[in-house]
């Protein structure tokens, strides 16, 4: 798990730590020392912590002229231990929301498991994003199983379509397009 790191081909457009209305902006990461980790399993330390002892999260870019934000997860999503949401709205997406953020592409392939339940917090994020939205990329089917499940399913929104992207090989610009399009059609 310490391998998984999160995607650095956008640092030359982004990175949080010089971005004054990040959460993590002050936050110091070393090459070689693992302070983070995945429950007991070390994670590497290019990963910012939320406060979570599963969910570790990335802001791979964020556009405040155009309100969107692509925010990397990585480890295990548990709202029944932890309540993981709660403390990535509090400790992560509430940060850029009251900077004007109110669209986000959750990329979610590492997201290894997902254990929901049902709360409050879902629907006051929701509310406070006024009209706008959280799209999943590439999430696994067990994660997606359990949104459906918990009927949770309204809060975000994936597209086959969209997890067929090479997301890595576009621009952070080009990849909002891509999913604001597709949004648009599932809005309607």
């Amino acid at each position: 798990m310490h391998e998984i790191e999160p995607f650095y081909g956008w640092l030359s457009y982004y990175t949080n730590e010089d971005d004054d209305n990040s959460p993590f902006q002050s936050a110091e990461h070393s090459a070689f020392h693992f302070d983070k980790g995945v429950y007991e399993y070390l994670a590497h330390p290019l990963w910012d912590d939320i406060g979570s002892d599963g969910l570790l999260v990335k802001i791979l870019f964020a556009n405040y002229e155009q309100g969107f934000a692509i925010v990397e997860l990585f480890g295990v999503w548990n709202d029944l231990i932890q309540n993981d949401y709660r403390l990535l709205a509090e400790n992560c997406i509430t940060y850029l929301v009251d900077a004007g953020i109110n669209k986000f592409v959750f990329i979610v392939e590492n997201v290894l498991n997902i254990y929901l339940d049902a709360d409050d917090y879902y629907e006051a994020l929701q509310e406070e994003l006024e009209n706008g939205w959280i799209c999943l990329l590439r999430p696994r089917e067990h994660v997606i199983a359990e949104i459906e499940q918990y009927d949770l399913g309204h809060y975000f929104f994936w597209s086959e379509d969209l997890d067929a992207l090479n997301w890595r090989k576009l621009k952070p610009w080009e990849l909002f397009a891509v999913v604001e399009s597709k949004m648009s059609k599932l809005l309607n």
